[in-house]
């Protein structure tokens, strides 16, 4: 009988994992450093997963070693069920959490590839990306183009290395830019 109900319960939470799954969408930001943008994002109701990696540039198979990511920004794919979360809602996020002000990188980090950008896949996307941009914001709104993780060992930075990520978030002067552009 417990073995029953042990395997009856399983199959209950593997469906359940298999259903939002297949409720599943992603959406694709870029706003600095993919380690902040994961660790803002994943801490969302209705996300379940979030990817770092590189989108886009033009360069094949970007890797995270210098010079190897080509003219691709680093970002974030979220992957999110939208019956609990919304695309706007996601945007919404994302303009709260970017230096939307800096076209030229984000923070301490400089340069196209710490760049802010959000990708849309369809016109309605593009449209409500736009609507809901704040007035002197400067972020470009691109296609999405193909999204490249990177290797495992970036993947949930905030977690693994907690004290390497806060000092390094700290320093980069991120929350206290985010305060700043949020109480204006």
């Amino acid at each position: 009988m417990k073995r029953a109900r042990i395997i009856c319960g399983t199959i209950i939470f593997v469906s359940c994992i298999v259903s939002l799954k297949l409720n599943a969408e992603t959406f694709t930001y870029s706003g600095g450093c993919f380690w902040c943008t994961e660790a803002d994002t994943e801490k969302l109701n209705g996300v379940s997963d979030v990817i770092s990696g590189f989108t886009g540039g033009t360069t094949l198979n970007p890797r995270y070693e210098p010079g190897k990511w080509g003219d691709h920004r680093e970002a974030a794919q979220v992957e999110y069920d939208p019956q609990i979360i919304s695309f706007e809602e996601l945007v919404r996020h994302v303009y709260r959490t970017i230096d939307y002000e800096d076209g030229e990188g984000q923070f301490c980090d400089r340069g196209r590839s710490y760049s802010p950008a959000i990708y849309y896949k369809t016109e309605a996307e593009k449209m409500t990306i736009k609507r809901l941009a704040p007035e002197t914001s400067i972020v470009p709104i691109e296609p999405e183009s193909t999204f490249y993780p990177v290797r495992n060992e970036h993947q949930d930075f905030y977690k693994k290395q907690t004290f390497k990520y806060e000092y390094y978030r700290f320093r980069c002067g991120r929350d206290s830019r985010i305060e700043f552009l949020n109480n204006q």
